[in-house]
């Protein structure tokens, strides 16, 4: 039904790859792309929840190639995407064709805390070792990366300025293009992956950098790095837990966007497809079969310890319990020069779905 998407090229190319098509066309059909591995999902994919006066015809694959296709095509009705990259394509020159809206579902929580390798004699035990080290990251303005800056300030104290960053993605590969972050003050410094340059992995391996998230992700299949380990789990989840305490928020990385024309055209669709993807996250919440990995947050966690940190609802759509959310994340890309203006939160958002 899904089938993986081997990268936004094939994508484009063959837009079948990963498809599942409408059931019917007496409706008005929407083009929609979504990561795979979200069990929330799964019920509007399955048509056991529906729109109103929309079949929708589904592209499922990985996040990132899907990322690309989408800055590069824009060939989707509605999708998931970046919340970091979205914020940042607002204020491009250069992506001013993307006129996009969001609605505030946030489909994908991802904790880069709990992916840190560390190489043997670096000196890293804790997170707050992290300062005045050499980390390799994928992309710098990565949603995933943000929230790892946003945390080592609020907890340790470390900034941007006091770690020497390294990305792993070629420009090519890199979500934006080469110049997406060109604007990064000057007292931050990223070296930058050139074409055919070293791989996190090789970085790590070889002592170029200290520390990396993403160098190995979960599910790869890829071996640890040899030399290295990972810091344990449960220090992530305490500074996690730290984090909430102080902040009121739980990370987020994605959200849904649809095309502004579509939704000037039908104002409200926003709301509609809001109640749509809450109803689908509500009864995979309910199924005995997708409960778990509809609920886990943290997969290395049980459904009771899951429960305790993140409630009932460990995803909570709706702008009043987010909003405080994005302008964290906001305001870390302002203070770093990825946006060039403060973010008025509620404008990103579709005006129908702003009393959510």
């Amino acid at each position: 039904m899904t089938g993986d998407v081997a990268g936004y090229a094939e994508v484009a190319a063959m837009p079948g790859a990963g498809r599942l098509p409408a059931a019917n066309t007496a409706t008005r059909r929407l083009n929609v792309a979504f990561h795979q591995y979200n069990p929330r999902i799964w019920p509007l994919v399955r048509r056991e929840v529906t729109v109103d006066g929309y079949a929708l015809d589904w592209h499922l694959g990985h996040a990132s190639p899907l990322h690309q296709w989408h800055l590069t095509a824009n060939a989707c009705d509605v999708f998931e995407f970046s919340l970091s990259n979205f914020l940042i394509a607002r204020e491009d020159p250069a992506r001013a064709g993307l006129d996009w809206v969001a609605i505030p579902v946030f489909l994908m929580k991802m904790f880069a805390l709990t992916q840190i390798d560390v190489r043997a004699g670096s000196g890293i035990e804790t997170f707050a070792d992290l300062r005045g080290k050499r980390i390799g990251i994928p992309d710098f303005h990565m949603t995933a990366g943000v929230w790892l800056r946003v945390i080592l300030r609020r907890l340790y104290g470390i900034r941007p300025e006091d770690v020497v960053w390294y990305t792993g993605r070629t420009p090519s590969e890199r979500h934006g293009g080469a110049g997406v972050d060109d604007a990064l003050r000057s007292d931050i410094a990223v070296h930058r992956r050139g074409e055919g340059d070293p791989d996190l992995r090789t970085m790590l391996a070889s002592g170029a950098i200290d520390a990396a998230f993403g160098a190995v992700l979960p599910g790869s299949g890829d071996p640890p790095v040899p030399g290295t380990r990972r810091l344990p789990v449960e220090l992530a989840r305490r500074a996690y837990a730290e984090f909430r305490q102080a902040t009121g928020c739980t990370p987020v990385n994605h959200t849904v966007l649809v095309q502004r024309a579509l939704a000037r055209s039908d104002p409200g669709l926003p709301l509609r497809l809001y109640h749509a993807f809450e109803e689908s996250k509500q009864r995979a919440y309910a199924s005995e079969a997708q409960s778990i990995g509809a609920r886990l947050v943290m997969w290395e966690e049980d459904l009771s310890r899951n429960a305790a940190e993140f409630g009932d609802d460990p995803y909570p759509s709706g702008l009043a319990a987010n909003r405080h959310v994005v302008r964290a994340l906001a305001d870390e890309l302002l203070d770093e020069g990825l946006l060039r203006t403060a973010v008025d939160v509620d404008a990103l958002f579709a005006d129908s779905t702003r009393t959510t």
